[in-house]
């Protein structure tokens, strides 16, 4: 008797868009964003489903949207409920949340089974308790996880639900923090739930046909359970969650190791801080280096490659100083690379980090930077990262999927009075980096910083190479080299009023590339968020960005992008509340040029 053996052909992995549109909206009135162009497409929609923070949905591998939640019911890409889509188990605060959606983030998690197939799951936790323990805290939990099946394929392709209700998990559960990441197969989905107030969570494998459970592992510490957010960062190697317990106590990040091929958890690490946050996120920047963690008030980076992660914590936006504030909330990277942060309250717009794979304010954090086409109330959709494929080599690499070939592409920043550049890597499905760092010296790390004896233009190549092969990518970097000077005496001004020095470089600026803004010697009692302003020949402001003092110096990028060739007028002043040119510190010309 022969023994059949499964044979897989070799197919290459690409991105699916499975995240290419997100919604948005508290009223009829929504936001739809579509990630197709750059800057990502904004439109007014109406339908009836509300989101207050509860926000899952998914489109096909071209990026159609298939078919949306908020914690209620399950709603089509026509936006009516799909068929067998309502009386799903969202638990006993389902009539009283009915309006507005489950008010609580990353319980809703949608998911392909394969490429090819018309089958989705659906997993949820219902919230089933929300008794306090004090007058600051709440032990919100679910006594389970439940998945149901929706096959596209029905209803001439507006889809039905064909199971629902199954339950996957029968224990009290941590609320939220409901996340994915693809299998090292190329194809399944590992899916991780944890026990309320323990060190134990569940390994679930979604494969196309099931849903398998494969028990509890224990790791680290017992952390207290709360409100907040979960990731795996894009490369599958980390695992990150939030937890915020209680008002004016310890916050919690825990971050691990993650293994694709078995799907656990290791090399535990536990940080704690404290700001009296009342609510937040995380999300890891597209190469997996930083972490961003959205805290009420705050937005830090940390950078988990650092020997001390906890003490690379900085803030990169805050809410102090800023007219009519608004808290942070949840996170989400995006198909563009940036990521995106909801607001606690209503807002229409969301914050965004536009070079997140950058250090500190180089990431370029702009406060309430992408404004949306209707009010928003805490809402961020909820999706895993579609860019990862199979872990090519590995013992589980088994289904004959392959990597495409890289695609090369770096970032870096200088500091225009010194000559060290540091470099960030940005290439996708790369494994090992070759950097020529233009001066005759080369690097095989992924992240190098690198000092150049002397200052002027030379050109980096990065070489990112995997199983398939390999790409190039070089670019022009200016290192040491200051084009102009600005003070606060006024526009070109070479005597700085105050002892400011403003400095724009380069300048001129090539069309489609940036510049960067450094001031100096700002005055001791001027502390918080400066504002940068920069103003077309009518005098409009074309773009604003906000950025912190820190030992006397601001650092602000100037992302020019999409401005058309001409003269531009920029302008420095510390956010005081009152009238912006009161508090100008200085400012220039930019000219940009094709």
């Amino acid at each position: 008797m022969l023994n059949s053996i499964p044979i897989y052909t070799q197919q290459t992995f690409f991105r699916e868009k499975r995240d290419n549109v997100w919604l948005f909206g508290r009223q009829l009135l929504h936001s739809r964003v579509e990630f197709d162009t750059e800057p990502p497409a904004v439109f007014p929609e109406e339908f009836p489903m509300r989101f207050e923070a509860a926000n899952a949905s998914i489109c096909d591998a071209e990026g159609e949207l298939l078919f949306y939640s908020n914690g209620v019911y399950i709603a089509n890409y026509l936006h009516q409920p799909m068929e067998n889509g309502t009386g799903l188990t969202f638990g006993p605060f389902l009539n009283a949340w009915a309006n507005g959606g489950s008010r609580y983030p990353q319980i809703l998690l949608a998911l392909p089974t394969s490429s090819e197939s018309t089958l989705y799951r659906f997993l949820y936790l219902p919230i089933d308790t929300l008794a306090a323990d004090n007058v600051f805290g709440y032990d919100v939990m679910s006594f389970g996880l439940y998945s149901s099946t929706i096959d596209m394929s029905e209803n001439d392709g507006e889809g039905r639900v064909v199971s629902k209700n199954i339950p996957v998990i029968q224990d009290t559960l941590d609320n939220g923090k409901l996340t994915a990441v693809r299998h090292a197969n190329g194809r399944d989905w590992w899916v991780l739930a944890w026990e309320d107030f323990t060190n134990r969570y569940y390994r679930l494998l979604v494969t196309p046909d099931t849903i398998l459970n494969l028990g509890l592992q224990a790791i680290g510490d017992t952390i207290p359970s709360g409100l907040g957010q979960a990731a795996f960062s894009p490369d599958g190697t980390k695992y990150a969650r939030l937890n915020l317990y209680l008002l004016g106590g310890d916050q919690y990040i825990d971050l691990y190791d993650f293994d694709r091929c078995s799907g656990m958890l290791s090399n535990p690490q536990h940080f704690v801080y404290r700001d009296t946050a009342l609510a937040g996120g995380l999300a890891f920047s597209e190469n997996s280096r930083f972490l961003y963690v959205p805290s009420f008030r705050f937005t830090y980076q940390l950078d988990t490659e650092a020997d001390d992660v906890i003490a690379s914590m900085q803030v990169i936006g805050s809410v102090f100083d800023i007219p009519e504030p608004n808290p942070f909330f949840t996170a989400q990277l995006a198909p563009d690379g940036k990521v995106y942060i909801s607001f606690g309250g209503t807002k229409d717009s969301l914050s965004v980090v536009h070079h997140p794979n950058k250090r500190s304010q180089a990431c370029q954090f702009s406060y309430a930077g992408f404004p949306l086409a209707a009010y928003n109330f805490r809402t961020m959709p909820n999706h895993p990262y579609y860019g990862l494929g199979p872990w090519d080599g590995s013992p589980c690499d088994t289904l004959g999927i392959d990597n495409p070939v890289p695609v090369a592409a770096f970032e870096y920043t200088a500091d225009s009075t010194t000559t060290g550049v540091e470099f960030f890597d940005g290439s996708f499905f790369a494994t090992a980096w070759y950097w020529e760092l233009g001066d005759g010296s080369t690097s095989t790390a992924r992240h190098p910083v690198h000092v150049y004896a002397q200052g002027g233009l030379y050109t980096v190549c990065l070489t990112a190479s995997n199983f398939t092969g390999s790409h190039t990518v070089c670019d022009t970097v200016r290192v040491g080299v200051v084009s102009s000077t600005f003070g606060s005496a006024g526009f070109d001004s070479a005597q700085p009023a105050a002892g400011v020095r403003v400095e724009i470089w380069p300048n001129p600026v090539q069309f489609g590339v940036g510049a960067t803004l450094v001031a100096e010697r700002i005055p001791a009692g001027l502390r918080g968020l400066s504002v940068v302003e920069i103003r077309d020949a009518l005098g409009r402001t074309v773009r604003r960005f906000t950025s912190p003092v820190v030992n006397g110096r601001i650092r602000q990028e100037l992302d020019v992008s999409g401005l058309a060739a001409g003269v531009y007028f920029v302008e420095l002043h510390f956010h005081t509340g009152l009238e912006p040119r009161a508090s100008r510190l200085g400012g220039g010309k930019l000219v940009i040029v094709h």
